[in-house]
């Protein structure tokens, strides 16, 4: 089963992205092969890849894993409050690891 959860794109001092994702492994893949190709669709991510070249770095920050039943994932009664809280996480992290941060655009 795929594993939801909140990952960040990095390079060795140089600034980053985050972003949420409900398949962490799969989201990797895709990514690096967008980029690779330039054909990325969030554009300020592939201009930070242009820039700064192949040795991208990737990290999970936060998991989501279903088998632990995480309480206020499961408690969400509509998608609405679910956006609400992977969208306040997001930015908890993004406050957390300071600098410039960007938010990688994606559906949640």
């Amino acid at each position: 089963m795929p594993t939801k959860g909140i990952y960040r794109l990095y390079y060795e001092n140089a600034d980053s992205y985050i972003g949420f994702s409900h398949n962490i492994e799969g989201t990797l893949k895709r990514l690096k092969f967008e980029l690779k190709l330039n054909a990325c669709s969030y554009k300020p991510l592939q201009s930070f890849y242009n820039e700064h070249g192949d040795e991208l770095r990737f990290e999970v920050l936060e998991e989501f894993s279903p088998q632990e039943g995480i309480a206020p994932l499961s408690a969400m009664t509509d998608d609405a409050e679910y956006d609400a809280h992977i969208r306040a996480r997001l930015f908890k992290w993004k406050s957390r690891l300071g600098g410039n941060v960007g938010l990688i655009q994606t559906p949640i």
